[in-house]
């Protein structure tokens, strides 16, 4: 007998969006199917509340949201702040002197707003795919010394991204939660963060067992919360070395594999068309 899913947490970049970042027909019917047959349904993101909400609107998510790899969950319907995990100061401005060394664009998010010290083509690109605005401000560093921030991310070249994750590991070891969401991200927050643990919250808070969650990734900072799930399915379009934590391998974000999934492993009506 197959498991009965109650809750689902979707990725949203290059897992619920298509390249172009929308959201396709069959991939919202699905979505609202299963809510209609009570399945609750959930965002496991990267980005900024700010740059998630738009999308849960859009398909009419009640739930509490889960963004910044899980260094936040907030509700959607009332903004209310349900877990928060930011940098510690002292790893930040650590983390900030060692990004700054090596001549990267940094990303500070501070209040659930993007602080940057220049509107670079790093900058730039960022905006576009989050389509978020940023806060100029003079000294990022002093910004730091100030105030304490959810996410720091690093921008560069995807090999140069690579070579510096397992570096950047061991040098902070389990003080920091190093990931990347894409290949030319370098993401830093609290140790307590992390999209499976934040789940494991939500989970219980829902008084969902885990076994009933079922959670839609393709990336390396989903692996934790595909092996937290019961049922973890990896994108066609993600990393072999991800697809390895598959409990099944959906079709790519290009050819509604998030409607596939649903379809395959949750629904027990297809969905209107």
């Amino acid at each position: 007998m197959e498991q009965t899913i109650k809750l689902v947490a979707i990725d949203v970049d290059d897992t619920l969006l298509t390249p172009d970042l929308r959201i396709s027909l069959p991939v919202q019917q699905a979505i609202a199917q299963a809510r209609r047959q009570g399945i609750a349904v959930t965002l496991a993101t990267g980005r900024m509340f700010r740059a998630t909400l738009p999308y849960a609107r859009q398909l009419d998510l009640d739930l509490p949201l889960i963004v910044y790899q899980g260094a936040m969950i907030k509700d959607s319907a009332t903004g209310e702040v349900l877990l928060h995990h930011p940098v510690p100061q002292d790893l930040a401005l650590e983390v900030f002197d060692f990004l700054r060394s090596e001549g990267l664009h940094v990303n500070i998010y501070v209040d659930d707003h993007l602080h940057v010290e220049k509107v670079g083509e790093e900058a730039l690109g960022y905006m576009g795919l989050a389509r978020v605005p940023a806060t100029l401000v003079r000294d990022q560093r002093r910004l730091l010394e100030g105030a304490l921030p959810t996410k720091i991310l690093a921008i560069g070249e995807p090999e140069r991204m690579a070579a510096l994750v397992e570096p950047c590991r061991q040098r902070w070891g389990d003080r920091l939660y190093v990931t990347r969401s894409k290949p030319f991200y370098l993401e830093f927050m609290n140790p307590w963060s992390g999209k499976g643990s934040a789940l494991a919250f939500l989970a219980e808070r829902l008084g969902i067992s885990r076994e009933a969650v079922m959670v839609i990734g393709d990336s390396y900072n989903d692996m934790d919360m595909l092996e937290y799930a019961g049922l973890g399915v990896v994108m066609g379009n993600g990393p072999e070395e991800v697809k390895r934590h598959a409990g099944w391998v959906a079709p790519s974000n290009e050819e509604d594999g998030v409607a596939a999934a649903l379809c395959r492993w949750a629904l027990t009506e297809k969905a209107d068309t």
